[in-house]
């Protein structure tokens, strides 16, 4: 404990904690997006330092995602303090000022180690990376950009983590759990669900499946006219030296006939019934994959895990793409031959009709006994799915992390807990069916010990081939009374599926308001002029405030830079003005139209962002930059130079059909920063955000892509969010954020 509470000071994240609004226990979610750039930055380095068994000490780069101030304290309590025994190596593109401190220095260009040497030794070979002035002192530290030092004079209270749990305690707060429990309904599927999945072919559901009993009953009757056909045949053949009409001929030509529309009809029902749900299929993926982009973020995908929406649209998607169409097949054609199974055993004799009803009501029974408890375990097999596709998401995501800290042990037991409570569930189903299946065989037993019973009771009362056909049919009634009870479960548990898919159907989605203003995006906005008038905002209903009467006055064509500590909320300032969350109070107006009565599609598009996290997506360069292909190629090289990208873009061969594997995994973190910079100077808007958007390039690349921001948006208005001094000061106003200030 004692560890704990030091490596959390000296990695600067006591006051976050207390910032947090349940310590250390609050949940970050999935890949930390309750947590910022910074807050992550550090708790990677906590997580580092809390290690003890190690003796390099390797660090990409995370003080580029902090302010100076903070960068310093952690170099001195974490990289010179808890680690200073051990051999620590030290990637840098910003806080230049710190290699003084270093006992080697080395300078790498374009892949080869251009200075090696002494902090003096390599600053007479490259000047710019001394950041110290006449009198020695860091540059940037006499000028951070802090909130200690420019927005709030008070001392914070140091309150250690275990202070934060003990009050945590006695509040007992139930609502901290940020991902929700995966949704589960109880009982059988509802007749409402089938409708439902009938309505997405494009008809009415129960006009759908009317259609559906009407050709497979019509098929079925033409079935059992072709198989009593040849008896009837055979009992007419002496007839025909008597009566002309009944000649071999007539009755040849009419069986083909029969077996030729027995076959059509066949055909025909079951291209009807597949192409319905393969319609279905579509239409009901479309809808989700539309109710899914549309999701708010802070309300849907802030509290829902990656592996639960992959989870639905892969192997719950693939039960109705595949498994449902054989199912319902199965089930259609098997009822349709029972039905005509009884219904010719019934002709024969009435009391074997009368003997069935019990029977086929005992299969109807156990079948729906069986169906209470196959569904939940059908359902209880996806619930338990989702969190294998969420840590195999999470270790795929964070394989460099697990490896470098030895937890490979440790993610392979989670890994076997997880997949072990999703085989269980799947074995669970498959055991419960074997037991239906032995329940059945016994009453399809009794059904033909009471047939062949009846048959031999009646001493030559009945034909032999009526006899024949009567015992033909009871066998097969036994055989597709197992198989429709069977397949009908099957169909059950696969609409469980569907039932899952339909719960998306009532995720929230962002909406327009019904009075909302039509804007040209072209032309709007003209000015850029953005006023923030009392505005009050929260992610979500539950938590507090994170803007708290936010007001300010932004002229067109200003250039404002956002500073303050991390978690201080300028990042929500951002989110507030493309509306992704919706305002608790207060407005937020543009050009004189307030942005909550336009249409999100119209402001969004007329806004462009550069965002802390760069997003690049698998395939060519050009479709990154541009892809809408609005642009001509000559336009977008004009951009790649004005962003300094052209010149190693140029070596790399390819030119803009460079492929950008997934995620731009083979661009460094400030290249695929550079291309969200030039997507964002392509669109050309009026109204451009930069969050911490040069925070992952060195400090000659950030000054280069402020020139360009400078000259290329002259008339643009711009809000930077950064941590840079020297950023925020070439803007023409500061703008200081305190936490929910």
């Amino acid at each position: 404990a004692e560890r704990y509470e030091t490596v959390l000071e000296a990695s600067e994240l006591a006051m976050d904690l207390h910032a947090l609004p349940y310590g250390d226990r609050t949940e970050i979610g999935e890949r930390g997006i309750n947590l910022s750039g910074g807050q992550k930055a550090r708790v990677a380095i906590a997580r580092a330092m809390y290690r003890s068994n190690y003796d390099i000490l390797l660090l990409d780069d995370p003080l580029s995602a902090v302010d100076p101030h903070v960068a310093h304290g952690i170099f001195d309590k974490c990289i010179m303090g808890l680690a200073e025994s051990k051999t620590r190596v030290l990637v840098l593109n910003s806080h230049y000022d710190l290699l003084n401190r270093a006992d080697k220095v080395l300078v790498i260009r374009d892949g080869v180690i251009a200075g090696d040497g002494t902090f003096k030794e390599v600053v007479a070979m490259f000047p710019e990376l001394d950041m110290h002035d006449a009198t020695g002192r860091s540059i940037e530290t006499t000028q951070h950009c802090d909130d200690d030092a420019m927005l709030d004079k008070r001392e914070p209270e140091k309150i250690s983590a275990s202070a934060i749990r003990a009050k945590l305690e006695e509040d007992g707060d139930d609502n901290r759990q940020l991902i929700q429990e995966e949704d589960r309904i109880k009982g059988t599927v509802t007749g409402d669900v089938y409708k439902t999945y009938f309505d997405e072919s494009g008809m009415n559901g129960l006009v759908v499946i009317f259609l559906i009993v009407v050709f497979y009953t019509v098929s079925q009757a033409v079935r059992v006219v072709v198989d009593w056909w040849p008896s009837h045949w055979a009992k007419n053949m002496p007839r025909r030296d008597v009566d002309p009409t009944y000649s071999g001929e007539d009755f040849a030509l009419w069986y083909v006939a029969l077996i030729v529309l027995a076959t059509v009809l066949t055909l025909g029902r079951a291209l009807y019934l597949t192409e319905t749900c393969v319609r279905t299929s579509k239409n009901l993926h479309n809808e989700l994959f539309r109710r899914v982009l549309s999701a708010p973020v802070n309300r849907s995908f802030d509290v829902t895990p990656v592996g639960r929406v992959l989870n639905r649209f892969s192997n719950d998607l693939d039960q109705v793409d595949s498994v449902l169409p054989k199912d319902y097949q199965i089930v259609a054609q098997h009822a349709s031959m029972a039905l005509g199974s009884f219904v010719v055993s019934a002709f024969v004799s009435y009391w074997i009709a009368v003997a069935y009803i019990p029977i086929i009501t005992v299969f109807f029974v156990t079948g729906q006994y069986f169906k209470k408890t196959s569904c939940e375990v059908k359902r209880l097999e996806g619930v338990t799915r989702t969190p294998v596709y969420n840590l195999f998401s999470e270790t795929l995501s964070g394989l460099q992390t697990i490896r470098a800290f030895k937890m490979r042990d440790t993610f392979e037991r989670l890994n076997k807990k997880v997949v072990d409570e999703n085989a269980s569930m799947y074995i669970t189903y498959w055991s419960a069916g074997r037991w239906l299946a032995a329940r059945l065989d016994m009453l399809s037993v009794v059904i033909i010990v009471i047939v062949t019973a009846y048959l031999v009771s009646t001493n030559g009362e009945l034909s032999a081939m009526t006899a024949g056909l009567s015992l033909t049919y009871s066998l097969m009634l036994t055989a597709v009374v197992q198989w429709v009870t069977w397949s009908a479960d099957q169909v059950d548990s696969a609409m469980t599926s569907v039932e899952r898919l339909l719960h998306f159907r009532n995720i929230p989605h962002e909406e327009d308001a019904p009075d909302c203003t039509p804007i040209n995006s072209a032309v709007w906005p003209s000015q850029g002029a953005i006023k923030f008038d009392s505005l009050c905002l929260k992610y979500r209903p539950e938590l507090p405030l994170v803007l708290r009467g936010v007001s300010m006055d932004i002229r067109g064509g200003e250039k404002v830079g956002i500073c303050g500590r991390t978690g201080a909320g300028k990042s929500s300032l951002m989110i507030a003005l493309f509306r992704i969350c919706e305002f608790d109070s207060g407005s937020v107006v543009i050009d004189g139209l307030d942005i909550s009565k336009l249409k999100l599609h119209d402001l969004r598009r007329s806004l462009a962002i550069i965002p802390q996290d760069p997003v690049l997506f698998s395939g060519p360069l050009r479709e990154n930059l541009d892809p809408f292909g609005e642009y001509t190629d000559a336009e977008i090289w004009t951009v790649l130079q004005q962003v300094h990208m052209a010149d190693s873009l140029a070596k790399w061969g390819a030119g803009l059909d460079f492929e950008v594997s997934e995620c731009g995994d083979n661009l460094s973190v400030g290249q695929r920063q550079l291309v969200c910079i030039g997507r964002a100077l392509l669109k050309n808007s009026k109204i451009v955000v930069l969050d911490e958007a040069t925070a992952n390039v060195d400090t000659a690349t950030d000054a280069l892509i402020q020139a360009t921001i400078r000259q290329t948006f002259a008339d643009k208005t711009v809000l930077i969010i950064a941590h840079r001094i020297n950023t925020i000061m070439q803007q023409d106003r500061g703008h200081g954020r305190r936490p929910g200030g």
